[in-house]
């Protein structure tokens, strides 16, 4: 192949395409790095409340406004690190960083998942400061509203579609050997409930012993919710 240096008139390009990649790269780590905080808010608050992000875009969103305000809030230790260790070339000749700098690090994850954390387990303890945070109504579905709320106990009287009426506990696992559970959202709706009691199978009446007390069975029951025409909630 006949080089371009040897041809008269013609001059020689050089290639971008190593400084293209790393500003690329740059680019993409300095939106993950952004986009970091409100991704682990977003996390912990869904391992606490659930998955209650009514779908993509609406966790996108929150995820990229929860990010904007930790960066709000930091934008003074932000600038300053920057002028510090960026601005002046520190950074760029490889000096030794300060101890303190790695617990700058370790704050910028450990303090959205500690706020995502508190605030979904605020939400699922239905306390009223947290709804300045979530807004009024943050479960998706009245289910989940039900049967997130924390150590929730009770009977649940349930009338099936094909006529039947059953009756089960819903408990935590200290009283039975493991505890009830609902499906969340976005799963589907289903039930596990870890005992049953004797109930009419025509009126739904529970069956009482002697001391008037539910006879328990013995045996736990899982529902799915297609099935149910019908769910009352008693709260022990």
């Amino acid at each position: 192949m006949t080089s371009l240096r040897g041809i008269p008139g013609t001059t020689a390009i050089p290639c971008r395409y190593r400084d293209f990649v790393i500003t690329t790269f740059q680019a993409l780590a300095v939106v993950a790095l952004a986009l970091l905080p409100g991704g682990l808010y977003t996390w912990a608050f869904e391992r606490q409340a659930g998955a209650w992000g009514i779908g993509l875009s609406d966790r996108l969103l929150r995820l990229v406004g929860w990010s904007a305000i930790f960066h709000v809030l930091a934008a003074p230790l932000s600038y300053e690190l920057y002028r510090q260790y960026i601005y002046s070339g520190r950074l760029r000749s490889a000096e030794a960083l300060p101890p303190w700098i790695w617990l700058v690090s370790l704050l910028y994850v450990a303090i959205p998942i500690a706020v995502g954390w508190l605030v979904g387990d605020a939400t699922r303890a239905r306390k009223p400061w947290s709804q300045l945070i979530t807004g009024p109504s943050p479960a998706p579905r009245a289910w989940d509203h039900l049967f997130s709320i924390r150590d929730l106990e009770g009977w649940v009287r349930i009338r099936l579609k094909s006529g039947g009426w059953l009756i089960g506990a819903y408990a935590r696992a200290d009283a039975y050997r493991i505890r009830s559970y609902a499906a969340g959202y976005p799963e589907q709706q289903d039930l596990f409930l870890a005992d049953t009691a004797e109930c009419d199978g025509t009126t739904g009446e529970f069956y009482v012993d002697a001391d008037g007390n539910p006879m328990l069975r013995g045996v736990a029951m899982l529902l799915r919710w297609d099935e149910v025409a019908y769910l009352e909630f008693i709260e022990a």
